[in-house]
């Protein structure tokens, strides 16, 4: 990827401010490709974007419907 996760953090957090107001870009993870960024907004789960690692694109995951809870399966 051209770009490194704290850019791709740099980016989503942008993007957050003109289209989300008041949420956080939080945790990113790194695909082949992209990263995904979790949302936070009052310091509870959001939603989700991803980055593209090249083009510098932001895309957010709105099909995802509203978050209701997290699985941990360990």
């Amino acid at each position: 990827m051209n770009i490194s996760s704290g850019e791709a953090m740099e980016i989503a957090q942008s993007f957050l401010d003109v289209v989300y107001p008041r949420t956080k870009a939080d945790e990113i993870l790194a695909y082949y490709g992209y990263y995904t960024v979790m949302t936070t907004k009052d310091g509870e789960h959001y939603g989700m974007l991803s980055v593209n690692g090249s083009s510098r694109d932001v895309w957010y995951h709105t099909w995802h419907g509203s978050f209701i809870s997290e699985v941990d399966e360990h």
